[in-house]
């Protein structure tokens, strides 16, 4: 079978890759974090903000870690986190529940959340077409995101930040 392949074809997935991994995305949450500090004027609520960050890496890190030690990752029932889909949703999450309230027009708000999605679908799509991880991956990487920033949330409230 004769197939015709562009050489930038499959270029696509990994530079998508590369702005989720655990660099990229440091990087950009230390900016948010030095946005929100001038912002608002707090230089906790910034700390915050890069506290959820690293230590929802370090538990998708720690959890990996205990399924490989345990040799449970050759189950079918428990998957290896995927740090780019977690440090992604913890992104967005930031981004919206505390940049998205500051924005006054709703149309710059839906365009937001509708970029913030897409980004997640691309994150998801790109790690999945890799290789890097299977769909219950993405799955338990979504679950454990959602768990840790409603944690980190109710932590947040709790303290009156």
């Amino acid at each position: 079978m004769l197939t015709v392949r562009s050489s930038g074809q499959n270029q696509f997935y990994p530079i998508v890759s590369f702005f989720s991994n655990f660099a990229s995305t440091s990087v950009l949450i230390i900016i948010i974090a030095f946005a929100i500090w001038k912002y608002f004027k707090r230089i906790v609520n910034a700390v915050w903000v890069i506290f959820v960050h690293f230590s929802s890496v370090l538990l998708a890190l720690l959890i990996n870690w205990i399924s490989q030690e345990l040799q449970l990752s050759r189950s079918p029932v428990l998957v290896l986190i995927n740090e780019h889909v977690l440090a992604t949703v913890i992104i967005i999450l930031i981004v919206l529940t505390i940049i998205l309230p500051t924005l006054v027009d709703q149309e710059v708000q839906l365009l937001t959340i509708l970029l913030a999605f897409l980004w997640l679908g691309m994150v998801i799509t790109a790690q999945l077409y890799g290789g890097k991880s299977s769909f219950t991956g993405m799955l338990a990487s979504l679950l454990v995101a959602l768990v840790w920033w409603e944690i980190m949330r109710i932590f947040y409230f709790i303290c009156d930040f």
